[in-house]
């Protein structure tokens, strides 16, 4: 498996999210919750560790993370 299964915790998923074809600006959580914090996080997490970031909410080909 490539990335984590969804039902992962909200940091975890954040830190997924690249590689799944999702934009920071995709965040599932409501503004102001833990769960968006912890998810934003992961999201930097994964960007700092090299990750590309996606643009524009979700990727064209989500499966590959390309955007042909």
């Amino acid at each position: 498996m490539d990335t984590p299964p969804n039902d992962l915790d909200a940091r975890a998923l954040g830190r997924a999210a690249p590689a799944k074809g999702l934009a920071r600006e995709a965040c599932p959580y409501a503004e102001g919750t833990e769960a968006r914090t912890l998810w934003l996080s992961g999201y930097d997490e994964a960007l700092a560790s090299g990750e590309t970031p996606v643009t524009g909410g979700l990727a064209k080909h989500p499966v590959d993370g390309s955007a042909r």
